[in-house]
């Protein structure tokens, strides 16, 4: 059983801007997915945990909140640039008018856990404040190409709406009765309380 925890690697992001987040409601938009995940890192803020994978730590579930996150992206096409607010994308001319300015940019961010046995957890981190955009370089290992990789750096915190718990996961059936409500997870807009 716990083979089936042990979580390998992440892909299939997905930021949902919100829309509400008060102590009455909470509601966001439908999530776009980014392209081209590369690497995940979290720092411990209010809890510290030692994680060894062995017996049933695997894929350890806890509290997340006032977590550092960074994500770093292989490339953020300029059309999802826009998504993210970071300026106006214009298709006609391919054009980006940029402004990284990040003030006041929350989203829920959700994304896929995937584990040795195949049945990926999905996750989705319901307040994500973004606080830095920047751009780093690295050369492929094929023709030694330099590659624009995209670093999202914000925190995760809580909803205000107190029934709101500030995360939340599934994992796929062995069967995948479950896959679109999995991949559902990932993308759609969230309303509570719900009516």
């Amino acid at each position: 059983m716990s083979a089936k925890r042990a979580i390998i690697g992440f892909r299939g992001v997905a930021l949902a801007p919100i829309l509400t987040d008060s102590i009455t409601a909470y509601e966001t938009g439908a999530g776009a997915a980014l392209a081209y995940a590369g690497k995940m890192s979290r720092s411990v803020k209010e809890n510290k945990a030692d994680i060894y994978y062995d017996d049933d730590l695997y894929a350890q579930l806890r509290s997340v909140s006032g977590e550092d996150v960074e994500l770093r992206m292989a490339e953020v096409l300029l059309s999802q640039l826009e998504t993210l607010g970071l300026g106006v994308y214009d298709a006609q001319t391919e054009t980006l008018e940029a402004n990284f300015s990040v003030a006041g940019k929350f989203f829920a961010l959700r994304c896929v856990a995937d584990t040795v046995s195949g049945l990926p957890f999905y996750f989705n981190y319901r307040v994500f404040e973004l606080t830095g955009v920047k751009f780093d370089n690295f050369a492929s290992k094929q023709a030694n190409a330099s590659v624009c990789e995209v670093i999202l750096s914000g925190v995760f915190k809580k909803p205000q709406l107190a029934t709101l718990k500030p995360w939340a996961v599934m994992q796929l059936k062995e069967d995948e009765s479950n896959l679109e409500a999995c991949n559902s997870f990932l993308t759609a807009a969230e309303t509570k309380p719900e009516s």
